[in-house]
């Protein structure tokens, strides 16, 4: 989508603005994520920053990306009244531009929480090279996203994933990152949800 239609739903209700992502609670109380294992955290498509200053507040120094003027207005709002700007930097950029953020470091720990889903195939490949580019080895990619093949969703549904939604469809995380992360699906969301979340590790 472009960015004044992100910006409307924003200014309506985004569906999306959940709070902090219950994937990325469990990964931390489990110990799966931790700041002194993924000390440095980049998060794609970081819309008003929930998850940005819930890491910051547990030691994890973190940039949000997102290109929408209002979600990155709330975002920087968000971490001030928290008090973690020294841990938390809210940018504006492109999750596909080829030169996004080419002047940090890899990142140990990448997160997209419903962005690469939402994208053009062209715009999916963009953002798997950025994912790529800003990782290294041992860094964790964590990807959340609306998932299955487009035949067995149904046409409409009000309450949960249909034809209407767009999908990474099965085998697609394969192609875009198989290359060079070995990817593991979450127990959770259950496979009938059609929704997944996928913890890679870059080999």
């Amino acid at each position: 989508m472009k960015p004044w239609v992100y910006t409307l739903l924003y200014k309506i209700g985004a569906p999306w603005e959940i709070g902090v992502r219950p994937e990325l609670r469990q990964l931390i109380e489990s110990g799966r994520i931790l700041p002194e294992k993924q000390p440095r955290v980049l998060d794609f498509g970081c819309g008003s920053g929930d998850n940005d200053v819930f890491l910051a507040q547990r030691g994890f120094d973190v940039v949000g990306v997102d290109f929408t003027p209002i979600a990155l207005r709330r975002a920087h709002e968000r971490v001030g009244r928290a008090g973690v700007g020294e841990r938390c930097r809210v940018v504006s950029g492109d999750v596909t531009d080829p030169a996004l953020l080419s002047h940090e470091e890899p990142f140990d720990l990448l997160l997209d929480f419903g962005t690469l889903d939402d994208m053009r195939p062209e715009g999916r490949q963009a953002m798997a090279d950025n994912v790529h580019r800003l990782s290294a080895s041992g860094s964790v990619f964590v990807m959340w996203c609306f998932y299955g093949d487009k035949h067995d969703l149904p046409l409409l549904k009000f309450n949960g994933v249909s034809r209407m939604h767009a999908v990474v469809e099965p085998g697609e995380e394969t192609k875009l990152f198989g290359d060079a992360f070995d990817i593991e699906r979450l127990p959770e969301p259950a496979p009938e949800t059609h929704i997944a979340c996928f913890f890679m590790t870059r080999r």
